[in-house]
């Protein structure tokens, strides 16, 4: 499903920003509006969503959700959010539990505590056989440890979750397909990198996302010219632009650049 446009957004917004048909909202709704009026910046509409959200939930996990989403909204310091997965998990709402975990192993990222509440998450993902969860987490665990300068452990957690998504997630498995070539490419397994960077640029472009075709492209073309194939990169590099121009996008200048780089070599 392609994703809403930042138009289409606001107009979903709007329809609820004088309370019209508010009253109609479940608190799983409102939470998921939540995120949307956030991430447009509409502050006052996400006070009034969790209000709403609060009031409407009916049992102990929707009124978990609620307390987590109300205490990032008010800024709640890490031990706060803590207290609340430690909560959770001893109510027996491993799902709250987990989603609280792996916000404070982001709130973490760059110390030790990172690693720590990245990995309880994950345990409790996997207790409640949580795939859509445990996408994240390694997903997560694998950036920690990037980070830490543990790239085959890094890679093991990447290929974990490219194992795990469903067949038909063709954005999921195609995102996931260009980070594993990415850290098989660090760690010079150029052939295995290729190859996952062709199965990611076949999904790309059947979905036509342009993204997914310059991360499969750019990475292809790094790869040519770490191998002295600079007629090859070029050959990656004009496709990107071709694909963007197709559509009607503007070429990026990173693009642009390469190229002209290339030329003037």
């Amino acid at each position: 499903m392609p994703e809403m446009s930042q138009t289409q957004a606001e107009e979903v917004l709007e329809m609820f920003a004088e309370g019209e048909g508010l009253e109609a909202v479940n608190t799983s709704l409102a939470l998921h509006l939540v995120d949307l009026a956030r991430e447009l910046g509409r502050d006052a509409l996400v006070a009034r969503l969790l209000d709403h959200a609060a009031k409407v939930s009916v049992n102990p996990e929707d009124q978990g959700w609620c307390q987590f989403e109300l205490l990032k909204h008010n800024g709640a310091s890490k031990d706060e959010l803590i207290g609340l997965g430690m909560a959770s998990e001893s109510e027996g709402l491993p799902g709250l539990a987990a989603g609280v975990f792996h916000h404070v192993a982001l709130m973490s990222l760059g110390s030790d505590d990172a690693g720590v509440f990245a990995n309880r998450s994950m345990r409790l993902r996997e207790e409640a056989d949580d795939v859509e969860g445990m996408i994240y987490g390694h997903a997560l665990l694998a950036h920690i440890a990037k980070d830490e300068g543990d790239f085959e452990r890094s890679q093991l957690h990447l290929q974990k979750r490219l194992d795990i998504i469903p067949e038909g997630e063709k954005f999921e498995k195609m995102e996931a397909l260009a980070d594993l070539a990415h850290s098989h490419a660090t760690l010079g397994e150029l052939e295995q990198a290729q190859t996952l960077l062709i199965e990611s640029l076949v999904l790309a472009t059947e979905l036509q996302e342009l993204s997914g075709i310059l991360v499969a492209k750019w990475g292809l073309a790094d790869l040519a010219e770490i191998s002295e194939q600079p007629d090859e990169a070029m050959v990656q590099l004009s496709d990107i632009m071709t694909s963007f121009m197709d559509a009607g996008e503007p070429v990026p200048e990173p693009v642009r650049e390469r190229i002209s780089k290339l030329t003037s070599e």
